[in-house]
């Protein structure tokens, strides 16, 4: 019986110790990973790694032009939406019109020239680690998490605890402390306009508070088996 009992324990404690263990995670958006037809739109993508989904829309945005969202419509009509580059470098861009409009998330001025977003929506929280864009130059870009506006107007010259530019790298960043289920990047400022090609991510652990239930563990176990004395 105590061997059983301490067989369990361990179990326990080791479950605690595996679920505690942050996850990584990097999607690179190339059509092959995507599974889908390169050169295209399409309603939604989605790709898994190393345990962790994600699947990404194509939204126009109209906002308040200091960061916070009014309202978003999803793009989901024939021929728009979730632009997919042919190339195997991969990026993803937004079509939110049939016709004059590029295939990049694009910022704009009006009901005919809208902003343009992705949401990338988590089946787990997650913490945001970095991204690579294609296409940023002298480039802006605004995030909201969870229906949050946390970043805003940020290129690669910034002052922010949560975003750094990646050194002598235009079009990648490095992000802190942003952790959420649904990070949407979008564009606002008319002449910004990029794709994205790679995104990082790591599963947020269990808080390692959880291990204080381990004493209560032992004496529950403790009582059990002399209790069955």
């Amino acid at each position: 019986m105590k061997k059983h009992i301490n067989s369990k324990i361990g179990l326990l404690l080791c479950s605690f110790f595996y679920i505690s263990t942050a996850t990584a995670a990097t999607f690179d958006f190339s059509y092959t990973n995507l599974g889908v037809s390169g050169g295209a739109t399409h309603t939604s993508v989605g790709m898994s790694d190393n345990g962790i989904d994600v699947e990404v829309q194509a939204y126009t945005i109209d906002n308040d032009g200091a960061g916070n969202i009014n309202s978003k419509s999803l793009i989901n009509s024939a021929g728009r939406g979730v632009y997919v580059s042919s190339t195997n470098s991969g990026n993803l861009g937004v079509r939110s019109r049939q016709h004059s409009d590029s295939n990049n998330l694009d910022g704009g001025n009006s009901f005919y020239d809208p902003d343009e977003g992705l949401l990338f929506s988590f089946d787990s929280l997650v913490s945001l680690e970095y991204i690579n864009f294609d296409y940023f130059y002298n480039d802006t870009f605004n995030l909201t998490v969870d229906g949050v506006s946390t970043l805003f107007n940020i290129n690669r010259n910034s002052v922010s605890p949560l975003v750094s530019g990646v050194p002598s790298e235009a079009d990648e960043f490095y992000f802190f402390n942003i952790t959420g289920k649904e990070f949407l990047f979008w564009a606002d400022d008319n002449s910004a306009r990029f794709r994205i090609d790679t995104l990082k991510v790591s599963a947020v652990p269990i808080p390692a508070a959880l291990f204080l239930f381990a004493p209560a563990l032992l004496a529950f176990f403790g009582f059990r088996r002399k209790a069955q004395a």
